[in-house]
């Protein structure tokens, strides 16, 4: 997922994180708060990282269906208190599940 536009920390300063490359942050131990959607609009409150920071991320999906599994899934997230890889570059930020991706690349 990545939204259209890029999330805003609200302790008023970005998070701490790794530079992968010049223009993309990485943050991980990223958890998700909570999860709205209201019209086209996927709402996520992060908080966590070596920083403690919290911030939000707005998401926008226009297809119906999508938006309403990827709320789903953030809300699994959520629910299981899952550590999340927070990465952003640019205008996009994304939200990925590193060790379930891992987890995956060892099974094959």
């Amino acid at each position: 997922m990545t939204p259209h536009r890029p999330g805003t920390w609200h302790n008023g300063r970005s998070p701490k994180g790794g530079r992968v490359n010049e223009g993309i942050e990485v943050i991980q131990n990223v958890r998700v708060f909570a999860v709205e959607c209201e019209g086209e609009e996927l709402r996520v409150d992060l908080y966590g990282g070596d920083d403690c920071a919290c911030g939000t991320l707005i998401y926008r999906f226009r297809d119906r269906r999508e938006r309403r599994e990827r709320a789903a899934l953030l809300r699994r997230w959520c629910d299981s208190a899952t550590p999340l890889t927070y990465v952003s570059r640019n205008d996009t930020a994304t939200l990925l599940d590193e060790l379930a991706l891992l987890a995956d690349a060892m099974e094959d």
